[in-house]
């Protein structure tokens, strides 16, 4: 995607998110996205709004892809380690996907095959991840076969109710701070899978 194309998704993402979609003109995207207002300059990178909605559940799957890519070159050697870094990379992953992630929240009855697309593409894979990786590291450590999938709803659950509380709702509850939040999660995983923190 050229830059003209990424500043378009970017500010049309970000009004998306602030005033919701139908309220969010063309004109706006573009004055926000440095073009000329009411130019029709948008229509020369994309055919409509919607295929800019599109155009940002396609980036934020480009860079979920790439993390999963990239996490098993980090094998840490430590089950708790590894733990906290899954742990801050979603909640990293999360606040690049965070005016996204309020359009889903906003939008979701309005553009249902887009979200339903977003959802596919973004949140099921990494549950797919966690769960097979969880599976994979109990093995290496000889700890009780568990139900995976359903302990990886529970604490990637945990992950994304904590990030929308503190980046959408701006409310921590009992002022839980990223690096609490993450300690507990971590420990509190290790010993459900039966590992020692």
């Amino acid at each position: 995607m050229d830059s003209t194309k990424e500043r378009i998704v970017a500010e049309a993402l970000r009004l998306f998110a602030d005033q919701g979609y139908a309220s969010t003109s063309v004109a706006a995207i573009e004055e926000a996205a440095g073009l000329s207002p009411r130019s029709g300059a948008l229509y020369t990178h994309f055919a409509s709004k919607e295929q800019v909605l599109s155009a940002a559940v396609e980036a934020a799957v480009r860079l979920a892809e790439t993390g999963f890519a990239l996490a098993p070159m980090f094998p840490l050697g430590n089950l708790r380690a590894e733990l906290i870094l899954v742990a801050r990379g979603s909640l990293l992953l999360m606040s690049n996907w965070r005016n996204l992630i309020r359009v889903m929240m906003k939008e979701s009855e309005q553009f249902p095959e887009v979200m339903a697309q977003a959802r596919e593409r973004l949140f099921n894979p990494s549950y797919r991840f966690l769960a097979d990786w969880l599976a994979g590291r109990a093995a290496q450590e000889q700890l009780p076969d568990r139900d995976f999938e359903a302990m990886t709803t529970i604490w990637l659950g945990a992950i994304e109710n904590y990030w929308v509380m503190t980046n959408v709702y701006h409310h921590s509850p009992f002022a839980t701070t990223d690096q609490r939040f993450v300690d507990e999660w971590a420990d509190s995983l290790l010993t459900a899978l039966g590992a020692k923190p």
